[in-house]
């Protein structure tokens, strides 16, 4: 049983992800003006369709680009926590189990996503996506926590 990392890091979510967001809600925020431009000039009549979709796409992107600029995996002298918009999950070393993959595609996708495990059902389990920037010090250290797939099969 792990009790201490080797290491403590923080892991952010990826560049293009973060640049992806930021283009995402720029598109939402040009859309939304678009719309309400169209309504000012005359041009369209303002109804709750568009007062409800309107205000869903600036939501959205807005929430997207808050989680892809908050989210973050952090490793400290003691465990593992998992930071998202409104969220901070963490779990102690001497209370992880094991670690889980989950490759939503099947063996031919890229993207995995990764669980690591508690001992007991009361603590938390932590789940997170692979757009984070880890480095080789991170998947050693994930590696190395006991495969619960594998003890699975």
């Amino acid at each position: 049983m792990i009790t201490t990392a080797p290491f403590s890091a923080v892991y952010r979510v990826k560049g293009i992800v973060r640049s992806a967001a930021l283009a995402l809600l720029a598109t939402g925020l040009i859309f939304s003006a678009g719309i309400v431009s169209r309504i000012k000039l005359g041009l369209d009549e303002p109804s709750a369709e568009t007062a409800l979709i309107t205000s869903l796409v600036v939501l959205c992107t807005v929430i997207f680009a808050l989680h892809a600029f908050t989210s973050s995996v952090r490793i400290t002298g003691d465990g593992i926590e998992r930071r998202y918009l409104l969220t901070i999950v963490s779990l102690p070393f001497n209370e992880i189990r094991g670690r889980r993959q989950i490759v939503p595609r099947g063996d031919r996708a890229n993207f995995r996503f990764y669980i690591i495990v508690p001992t007991h059902r009361s603590l938390p389990t932590i789940k997170f996506g692979e757009y984070h920037e880890f480095d080789d010090a991170f998947y050693d250290w994930f590696l190395s926590l006991p495969d619960l797939d594998l003890a699975k099969r």
